[in-house]
């Protein structure tokens, strides 16, 4: 609310905008999130704001608006109990980054692993509970894509689909990814490369099925069924299926995530004990977890954190009108080996 200035008057964003000489749009914008307002003018705006007492009256802003001022991220969670899971905090505490300084508070919501929350998503929507919704973990069809098009409701996939119809998404390139961390195996010496990862329902793992049989055959070898397993993102899962794809004659492997390395490499670990470093470890990660482990670890690196932050700006785009068509970015990992960028060693 307008707090009392020493002068007796109400601190609105007018005098704040009569103090520097500059347009009321310009204060409101400094104040909100800087958006073609220069740094320097942002600052001033703030401190200005500070001396003289200024606080935004939110509840103001909402009636005025119809807005909630509220965004919602409903991202997926593994059950995972043992390790858990980096990843999706990492996102969560790149969302929060971002939306850091603006009108806005955000509300995760976690998803279990494999539940679209295609209900709980339709309650936000009719009882406009949130102006813009964050998704993680799209399908070739999304249902939850479908029905916020048809309700023209502002939202954001961390991944893409298969519609025809555009909307807005950030992905990492995982055709890449899964490419670039197989590639680095092969060039290694490896030639039975095992792929862990996600169910095929999900678009991000046709994706990396693409780019790991891409590589392998610019290798000269022909992709081997056997050596695929695809099942819930789980440490013990993996651990299990390492055993499996040992017997399938593997000597690599290449991991969606840090969890699913973490159990194969235990999987590979207790049939192997001490001879674990003869075999070779991949995987597309969002941390810097292979740093702190014996084995040697190629990881297509990208920021989770920052996944968040791209995620969280491109819905403020699409909440204040822009097309969907400009609320969309690929992202490309970087290869690193236990943490380090590859071009360094």
């Amino acid at each position: 609310m307008a707090q009392t200035g020493p002068g007796g008057d109400s601190v609105t964003m007018k005098t704040i905008a009569a103090e520097l000489g500059v347009s009321v749009t310009t204060v409101a914008r400094a104040l909100k999130d800087g958006h073609k307002v220069g740094a320097d003018m942002v600052a001033k705006v703030r401190e200005t704001a500070d001396r003289l007492g200024y606080v935004r009256n939110l509840e103001g802003a909402k009636l005025r608006t119809g807005k909630t001022l509220v965004a919602m991220a409903f991202l997926s969670f593994t059950e995972e109990e043992e390790i858990g899971d980096s990843g999706s905090v990492g996102l969560l505490q790149g969302i929060h980054k971002r939306f850091a300084g603006t009108d806005y508070s955000v509300r995760a919501v976690p998803v279990a692993m494999g539940d679209l929350a295609l209900d709980q998503v339709r309650e936000v929507v009719r009882g406009r509970n949130a102006d813009g919704l964050i998704l993680d973990h799209t399908e070739l069809q999304d249902d939850r894509v479908k029905f916020l098009l048809e309700a023209e409701f502002p939202f954001v996939t961390f991944g893409r689909t298969e519609l025809l119809s555009p909307h807005p998404w950030f992905d990492i390139d995982n055709e890449f990814a899964a490419w670039q961390s197989t590639d680095a195996l092969l060039r290694d010496g490896h030639r039975r490369v095992a792929m862990i990862d996600g169910d095929l329902r999900y678009s991000y793992v046709r994706q990396r099925v693409r780019g790991y049989e891409t590589a392998l055959r610019e290798h000269g070898i022909d992709p081997d069924p056997a050596l695929r397993h695809h099942d819930m993102l789980d440490a013990n899962r993996a651990r299990k299926a390492a055993g499996r794809l040992l017997d399938a004659g593997a000597d690599a492997f290449v991991c969606v995530n840090e969890l699913t390395f973490l159990g194969a490499r235990a999987g590979v670990r207790d049939r192997l004990g001490p001879d674990v470093a003869q075999v070779g470890f991949a995987l597309r990660s969002g941390t810097n977890i292979a740093e702190y482990v014996a084995t040697k670890v190629y990881a297509s690196h990208f920021s989770r954190q920052e996944a968040g932050r791209k995620l969280a700006d491109l819905l403020l785009k699409r909440i204040d009108g822009a097309p969907p068509e400009a609320c969309q970015e690929l992202a490309r990992t970087t290869l690193r080996i236990n943490g380090k960028p590859h071009e360094t060693l």
